[in-house]
């Protein structure tokens, strides 16, 4: 990832807004650590400093009050775009925010796929990160059944395949996928007590 202006202004911004939020399964690590992550991954393909710095800025408008104004105003139209573009609407209810979403997801920009496709990545491997260091007790952490996000991950997973075939983060999105549906599966095969 280049050190531009433009994607240092975002890391700093990204860090403003998200400053004392906490990653849910990666030992409560700062939330930054999600976002750097994500906009590492869409950099390693050599993507413009736009499409970086929306990465870093995936979760502004969705878990902050930030609104696309004023990510506008602090970048440009591209930028505001592309994180508009990955936004879930937390006025929803789960299941319809997700459903708008996929739906979303569908229609989006190849840029902005890649961006929701990294965020993912990261969530998953953070998931099962966080499996193996603390047990199934972690799952309780999220509001839903783990179930509920495999079948979520598997229908953005269908949509980078069908968009993506032939990129490296689609496979690396399958390849998690797959690592998150055998952790998932092989807890419900285990004898409770």
């Amino acid at each position: 990832m280049n050190h531009t202006p433009q994607i240092k202004k975002a890391i700093q911004y990204a860090a403003r807004k998200h400053d004392g939020h906490k990653r849910l399964g990666a030992e409560g690590l700062p939330y930054i650590t999600h976002l750097l992550s994500v906009a590492l991954l869409v950099a390693e393909d050599g993507t413009d400093d736009d499409v970086v710095t929306a990465a870093l800025l995936h979760d502004a408008i969705e878990d902050t009050q930030t609104t696309q104004e004023e990510l506008l105003a602090a970048f440009n139209e591209r930028v505001a775009e592309l994180v508009l573009e990955v936004t879930e609407k937390k006025e929803l209810s789960w299941e319809e925010r997700h459903e708008r979403y996929l739906e979303r997801l569908e229609a989006a920009s190849d840029d902005a796929l890649l961006i929701a496709i990294a965020d993912k990545i990261d969530n998953i491997e953070d998931k099962l990160a966080a499996l193996e260091r603390e047990g199934p007790s972690f799952l309780k952490r999220f509001a839903r059944r783990p179930q509920a996000y495999v079948e979520f991950y598997g229908k953005c997973l269908a949509i980078a395949e069908r968009r993506l075939p032939e990129h490296r983060l689609s496979k690396r999105f399958a390849e998690a996928h797959a690592q998150e549906v055998a952790a998932i599966s092989g807890l419900n095969e285990k004898p409770t007590s």
